[in-house]
């Protein structure tokens, strides 16, 4: 759906709201990444600074979540600027999306819409090239299975565990997961306070914070609008005519960042003129009995074909793939990655597929000429 088809859909939340509305989202298609970062910062300023009057203001977000600290930043210059805020949540607002929920006045979520927990994942690279994601609720769920389940208890045998544990995980690692678990309750309960500002409230700001950190048993489990009530978030109370309206502009986003279909970088390039270079050579048939004269020419002339098609250029087949947006009726930008594929198909049959980006950050659109 292209941005003209999306804009009208958030002028019709716009008109329902009487608020402007600033759309945040973040790829969740499978095989691109997006996630909430620093340099979106610049470009969010960018539409808080074009909304020229009003107190109030609707922030639709969706997304699997990114840094603590973006979403604190996020949320401290919409404070500045405004006196309500609203997040509407169509889909997915987990993790660091989940933080940046926390700070505003309302949350408006969609029946079909989740949040998430904010405990933050740590990853840390294995010996074997590979990489391994934990939380600091990792670390004492194990220490916890040994004393309870385990039933080791005594100094010595703890002193093994722990050493062992060590072992798996670097201590600083170890101690950035708990720092950084830290901060994400410290975010939470900061951003709850701007709006609970009440005596009563604030002790509650860090209990809800706590229980978004630590009373789930994974990171993906989410929290429905039900359950988020039960939590005591400032969920916005049923509007069935407004939800149609916030699930209609997700569904335009969806479609514009092709979130429902994965990318496979190997079936983009056969399916995107490459599948040429991959077709496989014909089986060499070297007659029977054959002096050995002739079977040297035939192996000579395959070796001449091999380095004629070596010297030959690689089939490149381009990408261009959206990973974050930020967009209103105003103004609008996205951060998309662009590049090319090669691949080539060795003599033992496997595929060596290549993928090179040659840019990849945020732009601005122009939406003058776009609706042009």
């Amino acid at each position: 759906m292209n941005i003209a088809a999306r804009i009208a859909r958030y002028r019709a939340i716009e008109s329902r709201r009487a608020r402007p509305l600033i759309v945040y989202a973040t790829s969740t298609r499978r095989g691109v990444p997006g996630q909430m970062a620093g340099d979106a910062v610049r470009f969010f300023i960018d539409q808080i600074d074009a909304i020229v009057d009003g107190v109030s203001v609707d922030v639709l977000i969706n997304s699997t979540g990114g840094d603590a600290l973006t979403a604190w930043k996020l949320m401290s210059v919409l404070r500045e600027r405004f006196e309500r805020i609203a997040v509407l949540v169509p889909l997915e607002a987990f993790s660091a999306a989940t933080i940046f929920a926390l700070g505003a006045d309302e949350i408006v979520m969609h029946p079909h819409a989740s949040l998430g927990p904010i405990d933050p994942q740590v990853t840390i690279r294995q010996p074997d090239g590979g990489s391994r994601r934990f939380s600091f609720e990792d670390v004492g769920a194990f220490l916890r299975f040994v004393s309870d389940e385990v039933n080791l208890t005594e100094q010595a045998h703890m002193a093994g565990v722990v050493s062992g544990l060590l072992q798996a995980a670097d201590p600083l690692v170890l101690g950035g997961a708990k720092r950084a678990s830290e901060l994400a309750t410290d975010v939470g309960e900061r951003l709850l306070q701007t709006h609970m500002t009440a005596p009563e409230e604030r002790g509650r700001a860090r209990e809800i914070a706590e229980n978004l950190n630590k009373s789930f048993f994974a990171h993906g489990d989410a929290v429905s609008r039900g359950r988020a009530r039960l939590l005591d978030l400032k969920v916005a109370d049923d509007d069935p005519a407004l939800e149609a309206l916030i699930w209609a502009a997700y569904v335009g986003i969806e479609e514009y960042m092709e979130t429902r279909r994965p990318f496979v970088p190997l079936e983009h390039f056969v399916g995107n003129g490459g599948a040429d270079a991959l077709r496989p050579t014909a089986p060499i048939a070297v007659p029977p009995n054959a002096p050995q004269q002739v079977v040297n020419q035939i192996w000579s002339a395959v070796a001449q074909s091999v380095i004629a098609q070596m010297a030959q250029h690689a089939v490149e087949v381009d990408y261009s793939l959206v990973n974050a947006l930020i967009e209103s009726p105003r103004r609008a930008a996205e951060c998309r990655t662009t590049g090319k594929l090669s691949a080539l198909r060795q003599p033992s049959g496997e595929i060596k597929l290549l993928g090179t980006d040659y840019q990849s950050g945020w732009h601005e659109l122009d939406l003058e000429a776009t609706a042009a």
